[in-house]
């Protein structure tokens, strides 16, 4: 079960404190271990709020003035993960190129077992391959020789870039129900054919936008090579897969899904193989709001997850491992009541045992929180402030509604 979010609109006792609840900016926070009198007080020194109404803490008064409304409850929000999963022939390959050993796509699943062993159960996953090896590969091949054949205008067009199922190997659902089906699905499938990445995102995005949930909706695209793309004819060979987009729509495309209503947000991983696309792979993720540093630069292909060919299984399981512990463990729903919650009167507190620490918002997404889309009705923890609530079992937050929002 998820663990239950504490919200707290201060209690007013006394009217005229709530017409005069003071205002918390940047350069009034409260410091850790500090004492304190008044409105304003040290979660670390003890001591009562003035006239103390009610607090979260028992009157020390975090973020301003203790006297602003009443209490109420939230839970924590799983989020929902869709792999986008290349499934193509160099999958078959194993990670060091001309070396032996078990595949990429072996490597992978014992990766994704890890993973799911660690992952919170209500995690919401679901497995979408591509291609799904419905397209005749032989007649594609047949027509890049002999391109002048009766039927071959319309089969190299095609590229076979719309090989990919409308709904996923395996469906959303938390991992406690479907953990085993994706499991069975990695250990009985095998790799083949070509690299169709547009209309995968495509139908990974249309998917995710039906799929019903309140939680955020995010893709995980995993591949170990460049897409197929529209080929221009050159050097003998004729026009072909105009179906398969180019690298612009592909990038276009994870853009319009991390901006729509409600957004998609798109994780990216590049497997051995890959490193010659780092920097079309860094600016999807980019595009995709999930770079791995606000400063990273795709020119660098330093913005996605690129995985070595030395300790492959180690490193995805754990790359794996950091990704699932965003989505399912640091995301909250915003009360919702009568009232409309006011999204600049919200400020949040990490409880523990040992005392509250206060976490402020961060736009930058190095160490506190923010909103996770433009409807402002869930916050997410990012850094070390993710890490302080997930650090022991019984952990908490409190998210204080109410005074004005203290940003770092």
């Amino acid at each position: 079960m998820a663990r239950s979010i504490c919200v707290v609109l201060l209690a007013s006792l006394l009217p005229a404190w709530a017409a005069s609840c003071s205002a918390a900016s940047s350069s009034s926070k409260v410091q850790d271990g500090a004492g304190g009198s008044g409105a304003f007080t040290g979660f670390g020194g003890g001591g009562g709020t003035a006239g103390s109404g009610f607090t979260p803490d028992g009157g020390r008064g975090l973020f301003g003035d203790a006297n602003c409304g009443s209490s109420t409850f939230a839970n924590q929000v799983p989020g929902a993960l869709l792999v986008v999963l290349d499934r193509s022939g160099s999958m078959s390959d194993p990670p060091d190129e001309g070396g032996g050993g078990p595949s990429k796509w072996e490597l992978e699943a014992a990766a994704f077992a890890k993973m799911l062993d660690s992952a919170n159960p209500e995690l919401l996953v679901g497995v979408l391959p591509f291609p799904a090896e419905k397209c005749n590969d032989l007649a594609l091949m047949g027509c890049m020789m002999n391109p002048n054949a009766p039927g071959c205008d319309q089969v190299l067009a095609d590229g076979c870039c719309k090989d990919v199922d409308k709904t996923p190997a395996v469906a959303l659902a938390p991992l406690s129900q479907n953990k085993a089906a994706i499991l069975a699905y990695l250990n009985d499938t095998g790799a083949s054919g070509n690299t169709p990445e547009w209309h995968a995102l495509k139908n990974a995005y249309d998917y995710l936008q039906s799929f019903q949930t309140p939680g955020q909706r995010y893709a995980l695209l995993m591949t170990d090579g460049e897409p197929t793309v529209y080929t221009p004819a050159q050097m003998g060979f004729p026009e072909m897969f105009k179906e398969c987009g180019a690298q612009a729509d592909i990038e276009n495309e994870v853009k319009a899904a991390a901006e729509g209503n409600p957004g998609i947000n798109t994780f990216v991983i590049g497997c051995p193989g890959s490193e010659g696309a780092g920097q079309f792979l860094s600016q999807l993720a980019l595009n995709g709001k999930t770079p791995k540093t606000l400063d990273c630069q795709p020119a660098a292909k330093n913005c996605h997850y690129q995985i070595g060919s030395d300790n492959f299984e180690q490193e995805l399981a754990s790359v794996l491992e950091t990704i699932a512990g965003v989505i399912s463990n640091c995301i909250f729903a915003l009360p919702e009541g009568n009232e409309k919650v006011d999204p600049n009167l919200v400020n949040v507190v990490v409880e523990t045992a040992d005392g509250s620490k206060e976490i402020y918002k961060d736009p930058k997404h190095e160490d506190g929180w923010d909103y996770t889309d433009a409807t402002k009705s869930k916050i997410q923890l990012y850094g070390p402030a993710c890490d302080a609530y997930k650090a022991a079992k019984g952990n908490s937050i409190t998210i204080i509604l109410g005074c004005e929002t203290v940003v770092k």
